[in-house]
Formats: structure tokens, C-alpha cells, sequence
């Protein structure tokens, strides 16, 4: 049903030809080089009907992906049938079992295929391959079955029906031209003195090899072992007296010992968590690493109840106490790692005592900002007693010539705003509290207002109630430092338009409806009368942006500050989308065709001031750097600020982003194209635990998401 489909092959001549002219040049071409070991993808076969897509990548011979009709399933098993057919051998790394992943071998060449859907759609899916480099080539019996394999430590695990002498024949055989050869008895114990390589074992047999001149390269044991249902168990792994013995200390996590060699490590909580929780893979025995966590453990002053150790070959399980915690430790055996848990408890009557403690000294802590700040209120009343004194007796408040609030403001007043849909006034005076209080129960009872006493009437501050038919006002004047703050709320100041009144510095009240005065940007204007602005591009390092983005605050009204912008941009040839805007008392928005391309201007009311957004695309520019998302999509291009590879997972796909990608001398890394919405992605580097973030990405946006120098955090920058 399916076919196998190749890209081409050079004739032999022609691949030594390149082969010995650009190794004369630069070293030679990564798809004739077989001695790397790296197998060009582009030649693997994908199922009938299926079409390359183009990948942004500077290696096209390590990464390809193939797209076309079916489900995940389906493209899995059929990519699994052809390249079974082509010679290759599934294996599964240990601790790395994916449903959307297989890892192949053949010789020494190795290839990641993952699966994914083809975006949104169920019916269509794709096959991503990567070359995989193997530092230590092992081989595959023929007809084995559960195969698992590490090539870097390395290890071998698998089942084959074929006899123990068999098997034996078979990997001394490959083995040795692998270059690897028998390990003398004299040559272990000379440099591992408590080395045992002529034991015996139940079942089976168990020999040693070394590579021949790679001094770095650990001896091997391997072990074939006959099963009750007649099948052969094999297991080649670094031999157990070569491994460390004594394991040193490296950097603690959470507050808990964790070996300097570890294969991955992980936690949950921190030190001071109640539960906390740590767990690692070290390539070691048993042995050495329940050693190491008794030794490292009762350097912290833990205490081993010995009465809940359990320790036999294969497993152990400890119990620990501490003055204010419990521990529990379990360690095990899997393929050739030992795998380390270990659960902390706070004891509950330590919770107690810390919650009991937190208490008091938040208690401690209000009850001296309180004194402090009674103190200071106490201290500055006396002054302002003083200053009243030496100046004589404050002279009555008069109303404000001009405003056009509906209750009076006194002439003293400053900053005033008045927002009559929210039914809210607000000023500062330079007058007394008990000046200000007497103005308005003056005031208010002349125009009919009823006023309600309030238990609150101090020198400092004054709240007054006032009541007619049936509106109500409620009034509060506090002394902040030398000035008085004044609030108003209440159905009696609704109904007013906002542009009644505006903000002013000077005692005299103004027309909110201000004509804002440009700064005189010919591009990206901004009044005059702002207090932030700040103008921000994005794009690719060297290249032109692809995204402007004006950010502003202003204090004056959203009116004010819409019809500013609905001006100076019109007068720069702007067109507004009139029919798509959307404006309402606290905030507006508007989409504009600018000459550049799509503009989105956004105003919001926020602590008594309009803020201003303002953000151009350039699509052209987009275009031309190859980053323009398809339409309704998003589009994520990937970076990596690190000196190592990492894998980036996002949406079940899995992408090898090589260290140095996204900056300026090697700015064109992979990219993916996704259906807008909220996604998981996940970091893997070698040797550290895979972290995992979240994005929300828009439709017809692309993003910028770079890898930190940590191979952990992602960094995500939008440029389009």
C-alpha cells in the first residue's frame, strides 16, 4: 500500500570527488563525510503521497520533514514498515519512551523520527527526522526485540531467541571489529584492584571487553542470561568496578545532597517548602550512591532510623529524622543507572511554630507603622498648629470663578478631576482640613444639601455626608504632608460630561476637551504634555524592523488624547477602519492602514492619565525576512543564547536548536507555524532536567522565542 520515496543520491565519483576537493577547502561536505557517522536524511524513505516542507535550517541534510493524508497512528506505523525495510532498528533510549518519537539505528548511523499533526488537522500528519550522532556504536542482534540503548554511557538492552553461544559468537564477533577486544584478568585488576571478571553466573555467561587504544572509553560487560520462556536476555553496560566508587558532592537542590555525576536530576519546592521532593539518575551502583546520601544527609544532621532501613541488591528504602523534618529515601536499580526519591516533611509542630511566629512579627511590624506613623501625624499637626498660629486666623474659602462641577470647589483648589459618568471628584488644597470642612457645610446647605454627621471630624481628617431628595455625596479630607487630599463620590455628581472639568496645577479650573499639542515626530507623535514615552522596534539582528510600537502616558482625558491621534495621524495619510473602531468611557480602540502597512492604536484611563499604544507592522519587511505568518496563523522562529544544543517541544513537535542560533552571526534558526492560543513549551539540554514554560500567541503574529544562556528559560519576543 505504501511506497518509499528518496531524495537523490550521488554517484559514488562524485560524492568522492566533492568529498576530496571541499576537504581540501573547509574540511569536507556533512552528506559525503561517513565517517561522521550522520546519515543525510533526505535520502530516508516517507510514505507514498507525502511532500517535503522546507525547514529554516543550514544543515537540509540533518533535518527534513515529510507531510501528508493520515493520522498520527497511521504515519507511524507506515514510516516504522519502510524504514524497518531499509534496514533500520527501533530502539527506545532508557527513561525516554515517547508516544510521538522513535529512535532508529542502522550501523553506526542513528535518526530521531517525530511524528505531529499537520497543524490543526487530524486527517493530514508529518514525520520529522534528525540525525543522531552515536558516540559509541553498539551492535543489534538480528530478530532482537525490546531493544534499549544509550550510545553515550553506553548501554545495550534487549531479548533475542537465539542460544547463549549464539549470541556470544555473534558480539565477539562484531564487537571485534568494532575494535573492541576480550579484557584481560591481570589488565583489570591492575588498574582496578578489586575487579572480579571471572565470576560465574546462573543461566548464563558474562565477559568483559575493552576498546582497543581509547583510553577514555570505560570497559564493557556483557551479560547473556537464558530465560524460563527460552529467550535470551541480553545487557552490555560500563563494567560495575569501573564506575566510581566514592561519589563526590556536587551543588544541592531544594537543600538536598545530589552527586556531582548525575545523568538528570530534578525538584519540586525550595528549602523552606512543608513538602518538598528530589529525585535523580546516577550512573553508579547501588552501593556507592546509598553511601554517598548517608554520608551527605548526616552531615546535615539528619538521623537514620535504622529500625525502617530495608537494603538488598537491587533496592533500598531508608527513613530519616531532623529537629523540624522527616525524610524518606528510596533507591533503586533500572537498565545500568541507580535511581534516587527522596519525600521531605515538615513536622506539623514546626508548621505550627512558624505560623505562630510569622504572626507575631506581622503583628510586631503593623503595631510600629502604626506608632511610627501616629507619631509623625502627631508631629506634624503640632507644626501646622504653629504655622497657623504665626499666620492668625484662616480666612473663609471662597468658590471657584469658572467650574463647572456640579457642587462648588474652593479657590485654593489644585489637580482638580472630575469624571462625571463614574460620579467621582477629586483635588488637593493648600487649605486646612477644618477650613475645607466649614466650606462645605456652608456650601452645600445653601444649595439645599442636608448634611449627616460623621463620627469621623478630626483636625487631620473629616468625612461629611450630604443627602437631597434622593441623591447622596460623601466627602473625605485628609492631610497628606503640607497639602489636603479631597474626594467626592456619590449619585449627586453623576450626569455632568467628563469634559466639565479637567486637571489643572494653578488654582483655576479648565475645559477638559484640551487641543494636545504635538511633539512634532513626523512618524510616531505624542503630545507635548506627556509624562512617558517610549518607542520600541523588534526584528532580526542586522535586518530592518518589522514592528514599531509607541507606548505613551498622558494626563489628560481619553477624549482629548483620541482626537489628538485621530488628527496628527490623518494629517500623516493614516486611513482609521471607522467601521472596526471601538470606543467607551475608560478606553478606545482603533485599527489604521498606515503607509508602512496595518497599524492598532489602543487608549486606556489609568491612574488619572490616558496611556497610549500604538504599534505598526511593516509586512513587507516580514515578508522579506521569511517570518510573515500564513494567514490566521503564528509564526515561531527559534534561538539559542547557549554554548549547547537543546531540544525546544512545542505542540508535540520537537526541534534541535543548535547553540549560537538566532543572534547576529547566525540569525536564521528553525521556525514553526501554529494555530493561535496557549501552548506548553519544553527545554531539554543534555544533562539537565527538561523545563517547561507557556506562551499565548496571537493570530497573524510572529514571535522571537530564544533559549537562555542557562539552556532552562525561554525568552519570547514578539516581532511581527
Amino acid at each position: 500500500m505504501f511506497s518509499s520515496k528518496r531524495g537523490m543520491q550521488l554517484p559514488a565519483r562524485r560524492c568522492l570527488l566533492a568529498l576530496l576537493v571541499s576537504t581540501a577547502i573547509a574540511g569536507g561536505s556533512l552528506a559525503c563525510r561517513a565517517e561522521d557517522g550522520l546519515v543525510d536524511v533526505r535520502t530516508l524513505p516517507y510514505i507514498e503521497g507525502a511532500t517535503a516542507r522546507p525547514e529554516a535550517t543550514k544543515y537540509p541534510n540533518l533535518s527534513a520533514s515529510y507531510f501528508g493524508a493520515g493520522t498520527v497512528a497511521d504515519t507511524i506505523a507506515s514510516t516504522g514498515r519502510l524504514l524497518a525495510a531499509d534496514g533500520w532498528i527501533a530502539y527506545t533510549p532508557p527513561f525516554e519512551a515517547s508516544n510521538r518519537s522513535r529512535w532508529y539505528k542502522k550501523g553506526a548511523q542513528g535518526v530521531l523520527a517525530s511524528f505531529m499533526t499537520d497543524g490543526s488537522r487530524t486527517d493530514r500528519s508529518g514525520v520529522s527526522y534528525s540525525s543522531q550522532r552515536l558516540e559509541v556504536n553498539l551492535p543489534f542482534p538480528e530478530r532482537a526485540t525490546d531493544i534499549v540503548y544509550d550510545e553515550r554511557r553506553p548501554y545495550l538492552g534487549c531479548m533475542t531467541t537465539e542460544t547463549i553461544d549464539a549470541t556470544l559468537a555473534f558480539f565477539q564477533k562484531e564487537l571485534a571489529a568494532l575494535g573492541w577486544s576480550p579484557l584481560a584478568v591481570s589488565a583489570a585488576e591492575t588498574r582496578w584492584p578489586d575487579a572480579k571478571i571471572d565470576e560465574t553466573i546462573a543461566n548464563g555467561v558474562r565477559v568483559y571487553f575493552t576498546r582497543d587504544g581509547n583510553t577514555r572509553q570505560l570497559p564493557v560487560m556483557l551479560t547473556l542470561q537464558r530465560g524460563t520462556d527460552g529467550r535470551t536476555n541480553v545487557e552490555i553496560r560500563v563494567a560495575p568496578f569501573a564506575l566510581p566508587q566514592n561519589l563526590a558532592a556536587g551543588p544541592e537542590s531544594a537543600g538536598l545532597p545530589r552527586p556531582e555525576r548525575i545523568k538528570s536530576a530534578g525538584t519540586t519546592g525550595s528549602a523552606d517548602s512543608v513538602k518538598r521532593e528530589a529525585h535523580a539518575l546516577i550512573p553508579a551502583e547501588l552501593g556507592p550512591v546509598l553511601a554517598f546520601y548517608r554520608r551527605e544527609l548526616g552531615k546535615k544532621g539528619w538521623i537514620e532510623q535504622s529500625k525502617d532501613t530495608v537494603v538488598t541488591a537491587d533496592r533500598a528504602s531508608l527513613a530519616f529524622t531532623s529537629p523540624e523534618e522527616t525524610a524518606t529515601l528510596q533507591i533503586g536499580r533500572k537498565y545500568d543507572l541507580t535511581t534516587v526519591q527522596i519525600d521531605v516533611q515538615i513536622l506539623p509542630s514546626v508548621i505550627a511554630a512558624r505560623a505562630k511566629a510569622k504572626k507575631e512579627a506581622d503583628d510586631r511590624f503593623i503595631k510600629d507603622a502604626l506608632a511610627l506613623g501616629q507619631a509623625a501625624i502627631a508631629e506634624a499637626d503640632a507644626k501646622r498648629a504653629a504655622a497657623q498660629a504665626a499666620r492668625g486666623p484662616e480666612t473663609a474659602l471662597r468658590a471657584m470663578d469658572g467650574s463647572s462641577t456640579p457642587i462648588p470647589v474652593p479657590d485654593t483648589a489644585s489637580e482638580i478631576d472630575f469624571d462625571g459618568a463614574d460620579g467621582r471628584l477629586a483635588f488637593t488644597s493648600s487649605s486646612s482640613v477644618s477650613a475645607l470642612a466649614d466650606f462645605y457645610r456652608s456650601g452645600m446647605k445653601t444649595l439645599g444639601w442636608k448634611s449627616t454627621p460623621s463620627v469621623i471630624n478630626n483636625p487631620n481628617m473629616v468625612v461629611l455626608n450630604f443627602s437631597k431628595a434622593k441623591q447622596s455625596i460623601s466627602m473625605t479630607a485628609m492631610q497628606m504632608g503640607p497639602k489636603v487630599n479631597v474626594t467626592a463620590t456619590g449619585s449627586g455628581l453623576k450626569g455632568v460630561p467628563v469634559a466639565a472639568v479637567a486637571t489643572t496645577t494653578t488654582g483655576n479650573a479648565k475645559s477638559a476637551e484640551q487641543v494636545l499639542e504635538s511633539d512634532g515626530d513626523t512618524d510616531y507623535p505624542t503630545p507635548k504634555q506627556r509624562t512617558l514615552r517610549s518607542l520600541g522596534t523588534s526584528g532580526l539582528p542586522g535586518g530592518a524592523p518589522f514592528r514599531h510600537e509607541l507606548s505613551a502616558s498622558v494626563p489628560a482625558g481619553l477624549d482629548s488624547v483620541l482626537a489628538f491621534y485621530r488628527r496628527e495621524l490623518t494629517q500623516r495619510q493614516w486611513q482609521e477602519d471607522t467601521k472596526s473602531a471601538v470606543i467607551k468611557p475608560d478606553s478606545a480602540m482603533l485599527a489604521f492602514k498606515a503607509p508602512d502597512g496595518p497599524a492598532m492604536l489602543k487608549l486606556e484611563r489609568r491612574n488619572d492619565e490616558t496611556t497610549v499604544s500604538l504599534v505598526v507592522r511593516h509586512p513587507a519587511e516580514a515578508t522579506k525576512a521569511g517570518i510573515l505568518p500564513a494567514l490566521g496563523k503564528v509564526r515561531l522562529l527559534f534561538g539559542n543564547m547557549g554554548d549547547t544544543e537543546v531540544s525546544v517541544s512545542v505542540n508535540n513537535k520537537t526541534l534541535k536548536v543548535a547553540p549560537g542560533v538566532g543572534g547576529p552571526q547566525n540569525p536564521n534558526g528553525p521556525t514553526m507555524e501554529l494555530p493561535p492560543g496557549a501552548y506548553k513549551v519544553t527545554i531539554k539540554a543534555a544533562g539537565k532536567p527538561a523545563h517547561d514554560s507557556t506562551i499565548k500567541v496571537a493570530a497573524n503574529d510572529s514571535w522571537g522565542l530564544m533559549v537562555g544562556p542557562d539552556g532552562r528559560d525561554i525568552l519570547p519576543l514578539q516581532l511581527y
